[in-house]
């Protein structure tokens, strides 16, 4: 396994380009373009990134276009991956693209989370420096935080026997065998908005007792893990900002409003 204190990160930003409805809106060129607080998504992502301790190679995975090199351009040294079909697909590219050493710990994190902050990364560095036999750590976040700090926001919601918890799109993968998710995540990208389902890949009696609330957050990774050969585990962050990334108009509300609340402090 490999040690934490270097990390190399991935950048998934390969968005729908102009299609994508947030993109028409503001008129660029891709969702992650979308400016807030007059900075794109990306460039707030990429800041965020810049400011971690420890950062080896970036793999920036977007479109060949000068705006995404502008946003992406924070005085940090990248090298831009293009895009494949979806997301699991462009993270297996960037895996490729990254070192020989594919026991590497690897941040993997979207281009569409502007309020990302570099403190959000240290506890899933730490739990893997600390417990160094585990393939994968998800970063989630309570989901009654969530809806506590932002009432009547819609998240993805993970209910558990002791907990509900929501993604938040980041991820730290810290060895060779966690590197092969790339190509599970892809079975898993059409139902990430039906929990159940994904959950049904842990097997016919977890699924039952996931659905009858009799199913623990770390039961669940344990028959993932044992599903999917990789071991995974998760990691609780604190911050309920981290479950919101911009997927719709209210998203890109929200995340305005939590910006404006940002800059008056």
């Amino acid at each position: 396994m490999t040690c934490t204190d270097r990390v190399d990160a991935v950048v998934l930003a390969g968005d729908r380009g102009p299609e994508d409805p947030l993109a028409v809106t503001a008129q660029v060129q891709g969702k992650v373009l979308v400016p807030i607080g007059g900075k794109p998504m990306l460039t707030h992502v990429m800041h965020s990134l810049a400011a971690l301790d420890g950062l080896d190679q970036v793999r920036l995975v977007c479109n060949p276009l000068p705006a995404y090199e502008t946003a992406a351009d924070v005085g940090l040294v990248y090298q831009r991956v293009d895009p494949a079909a979806g997301p699991a697909a462009s993270l297996a590219a960037a895996f490729h693209d990254l070192s020989d050493d594919p026991n590497r710990a690897v941040l993997v994190l979207t281009g569409d989370h502007p309020l990302i902050q570099a403190d959000w990364f240290q506890p899933l560095i730490e739990r893997a420096s600390a417990e160094p036999d585990v393939d994968l750590w998800v970063g989630v976040v309570d989901y009654h935080e969530v809806m506590h700090r932002f009432p009547g926001n819609r998240r993805t919601r993970y209910r558990f026997s002791d907990r509900s918890v929501c993604g938040t799109n980041l991820f730290l993968v810290t060895s060779a065998r966690g590197r092969s998710i790339a190509e599970t995540w892809q079975s898993f990208e059409q139902n990430r908005k039906q929990p159940w389902k994904i959950v049904a890949r842990i097997g016919i009696g977890n699924l039952l007792r996931y659905l009858t609330g009799r199913l623990s957050l770390e039961q669940a990774f344990a028959a993932l893990s044992r599903q999917i050969g990789v071991y995974a585990r998760p990691v609780l962050l604190a911050w309920p900002e981290a479950a919101v990334d911009v997927d719709s108009p209210a998203d890109l509300a929200l995340v305005k409003t939590i910006f404006a609340e940002r800059n008056r402090r």
